[in-house]
Parts: C-alpha cells; sequence; structure tokens
C-alpha cells in the first residue's frame, strides 16, 4: 500500500495539515518539526500524489513532447534541448512519438499543462476540440494554425546555402534529401533549393536520399556514386543524411564542399569540413518553451507565426 500523508501525520504525532505544509516547506512550520517530518517521509517510502495535486491546482507540471522518431540526431538533439529549457522552468517532460492525434489527447487526459508538437503538414494538424482545452505550440513551417507555430525558415536556410556555395565559386551543385515525402519541412527545403537555383541560373541536380535516416541515406548514396560523381557543391537536407553521405565521400573523385541542414554542435566533431545552416538548435528550444509557457501563465491563445532566422556556421 502506498503510504499517504495521514500516514506520516500518525508517525510523527501531528496532523495531516502540518504534514502537509511541511513537505511544502511552508514557513508556517517550524524548521525543526519540517526536518523531522521529511525525514520520517524519506524512511517511510513516501511518494507524493502529483495527480492528487494537479485536481487542486489544475497544474501538473508536466509538457507533452510529440515527436516524430527517435532515430536521428538532429531531433533527439533538439528534443534534449527542449527537455533542459522546460526543467529550468520547473516542468516535466513526456516523449510521445504517437500520432499527434492519439498523443495530445492522452496528454489532455492525463491533465498535462500543454503539448508541443512537431508539424509536419496537415496530417500533424490537432483539432479544434483538443488546442482549445490545453496550450499547444508547434514547431514547422508558416501556415495557418489554431495555435502558434515556429518557423525556422527552411526555405531562407536553402537560399542562404545556395548562395554561399556560389559565392565560393560553384555553379553545378547537387541536393541530397528525401524528395518523396510529405512532410511539409522537407517539401519547402527541395522545393525551394529548384526555384532557388533556376532563379541564380545555375546547374543542379536532386538527388533522393530515400528517406531521413543516415542508414537509408548512405545506400541511396552509396547506388547514386556507382553511375555518377558528385558536383562540387552540395547541400544536404539534413545532418543524418549528411552522415549518410560521409560514409562515402572517400569513393568520389575531390571532396565537395558540404553545406548541410540543421544547426547543431555536433558538426564541430567532424573531421570534415562540414558548413551548416539554420536556426540553431538551442535556440529552437527556447523559443518553443517560452512560447508555450507564456501561453499557459496567460491563457491567451496566440495564433501567431513566430519567425526565426536561420544562420550560417561555417567550418
Amino acid at each position: 500500500m502506498a503510504v499517504t500523508l495521514k500516514d506520516i501525520a500518525r508517525e510523527c504525532g501531528v496532523s495531516y495539515s502540518t504534514v502537509s505544509k511541511a513537505l511544502k516547506d511552508s514557513p508556517l512550520v517550524t524548521e525543526a518539526t519540517k526536518r523531522k517530518i521529511k525525514e520520517k517521509a524519506e524512511q517511510m517510502n513516501y511518494i507524493p500524489n502529483n495527480s492528487a495535486r494537479s485536481l487542486v491546482s489544475n497544474r501538473s507540471n508536466t509538457i507533452g513532447l510529440i515527436w516524430p522518431a527517435v532515430d536521428r540526431v538532429a531531433i533527439t538533439t533538439l528534443a534534449s534541448q527542449i527537455n533542459q529549457a522546460l526543467k529550468k522552468e520547473g516542468y516535466f517532460m513526456v516523449v510521445s512519438i504517437e500520432d499527434p492525434i492519439t498523443a495530445a489527447q492522452k496528454f489532455l487526459e492525463l491533465r498535462f499543462d500543454g503539448v508541443i508538437v512537431f508539424d509536419e503538414g496537415e496530417h500533424t494538424t490537432l483539432p479544434t476540440k483538443i488546442t482549445k482545452n490545453i496550450p499547444v505550440v508547434a514547431y514547422g513551417v508558416e501556415r495557418e494554425l489554431d495555435y502558434p507555430i515556429i518557423n525556422v525558415n527552411h526555405d531562407l536556410a536553402m537560399k542562404q546555402a545556395i548562395d554561399a556555395l556560389i559565392h565560393k565559386g560553384y555553379h553545378q551543385v547537387d541536393y541530397f534529401g528525401d524528395l518523396h515525402t510529405n512532410d511539409i519541412r522537407q517539401i519547402v527545403k527541395k522545393d525551394t533549393f529548384i526555384r532557388h537555383c533556376k532563379q541564380r541560373r545555375i546547374t543542379y541536380r536532386m538527388v533522393d536520399s530515400g528517406g531521413l535516416s543516415e542508414e537509408s541515406a548512405s545506400r541511396a548514396m552509396k547506388s547514386f556514386l556507382a553511375n555518377h560523381d558528385l558536383n562540387g557543391g552540395v547541400v544536404c537536407g539534413s545532418y543524418d543524411i549528411t552522415m549518410g553521405l560521409l560514409h562515402h565521400v572517400k569513393d568520389t573523385k575531390q571532396t565537395p564542399m558540404i553545406f548541410s541542414y540543421d544547426h547543431i554542435d555536433q558538426f564541430n566533431s567532424i573531421d570534415t569540413p562540414i558548413h551548416s545552416v539554420g536556426v540553431p538548435s538551442h535556440f529552437i528550444a527556447q523559443k518553443l518553451v517560452d512560447v508555450l509557457v507564456d501561453t499557459i501563465e496567460t491563457n491567451k491563445v496566440n495564433r501567431s507565426v513566430i519567425q526565426l532566422k536561420p544562420q550560417i556556421n561555417y567550418r
């Protein structure tokens, strides 16, 4: 049987109310009594009933994170940084890789305080019956939603990478990314790459990575290099896709100049110089948490799109 506040009160010879106040560090209880009660609670292996507390305070201090995968470095890096930012605000984070609507509904039933969702397009849009009852913030691209969305401007990042390659003298470039997907973020990247290359009048090729994992990208690049050489300039759609490419750089006639989407610190530990582009992941994490916490505390739904500006990290 779980130990209750009444059990501790009986053992300490004090009231239920005194135990409750002591465990909350109330100034109404003397330090000596607090110490006695806390020591007894520890000895009895008391575990606070946060569900009961949330019924009283209407707060669980828990945030649900709806994430698409756990096998990609950039994704797990951002998730970890979101967790750290939430901890500083006094929240506990729970991650779900269930489909967004099912996950958000469960977070709502569990009385979580808010939800962060990785937005991939219409199929990940949360319905009004959920968003009217729990604060939500999304990470994705600019589009109209019933809740705020952090737009990291994937399109501008692609333009920055292409312009940097042109500035370095490369007029024949390759894009290595997921070309057959319904993920709106990946679609924006490839469509912008094509459009900007045409506008800048440079020669380009689109190389399909076969997915977003390092393994699929490695297989795709091996197959591509069996019949082709890479151009001098390459833009990769993500960190994991870039890592798949790096398995085969030694097989190319020359090492290309590589720009990769995902502005994460892991690029700094790679021997081959990789220039990363995008909004720094720690900045994305902090902005997601700031917007969500503000929504929770003000109880005001902000439907705006928060624009972040990508940066290039040269190696």
